[in-house]
């Protein structure tokens, strides 16, 4: 099992003024931000859940699994990014299976920074592909914070941003707050009108739950 710490928020149609520009922005950050390649993650429609996901990562095989382990694991208090953190456990498997007919489709466009947390925060910069450029490699324990568009069934969109640490338990509280900490320095945009929620509850309430009514 993988554990993460997680807080993320939801903006319906666009995100708050500036965060985009300011994200992407090389200038604010001394790097641009890696990623931008869009694909399509497939998960599981489950209106009873919030605290599991299911998914069909784009470009990957086999399924991934992820569960809320502890609804308020910690607490980050740096400026627009504020809020409780989430503690999950993950799990993915090439044996299990999900029938397409199951699933909500999600077309995402993703940038991302990637953080080396092992002392303070450290940004690693990225290449188009989300991967470390040149000598540069993920370390064992950091925090990926990523900026997405998600077009939905039926054209609607919707943007999140969301903080993911990564590493030995004991670490992930601190690689959220290090890596908050640096990012509410360079200047962001208040996170005004945002929907704090994991993708599992967010599906619930935004997606399945309207295709219900």
């Amino acid at each position: 099992m993988k554990a993460s710490a997680e807080i993320r928020w939801f903006w319906a149609a666009l995100p708050p003024a500036g965060l985009e520009a300011w994200f992407r922005n090389a200038d604010a950050h001394g790097c641009a931000a890696g990623g931008g390649v869009q694909r399509t993650d497939r998960y599981l429609k489950d209106g009873t859940q919030h605290e599991l996901g299911v998914k069909l990562r784009g470009g990957g095989k086999g399924v991934e699994v992820k569960g809320l382990v502890v609804e308020e694991f910690g607490r980050i208090a740096s400026g627009p990014f504020a809020g409780p953190l989430q503690l999950w456990g993950k799990w993915s498997s090439t044996a299990l299976s999900v029938p397409s007919d199951a699933t909500v489709a999600t077309d995402k466009r993703r940038w991302q920074r990637a953080f080396d947390t092992g002392r303070g925060a450290k940004e690693i910069p990225l290449a188009r592909g989300a991967r470390p450029f040149g000598a540069h490699e993920f370390p064992q324990r950091g925090c990926n914070v990523e900026l997405t568009s998600v077009t939905l069934p039926g054209g609607s969109v919707w943007w999140t941003l969301g903080f993911e640490a990564f590493g030995p338990l004991d670490s992930l509280e601190r690689s959220v707050r290090a890596t908050a900490t640096l990012l509410a320095a360079r200047r962001p945009p208040p996170l005004a009108h945002g929907t704090r929620a994991s993708y599992p509850a967010w599906l619930r309430t935004r997606v399945i739950g309207a295709a219900r009514s």
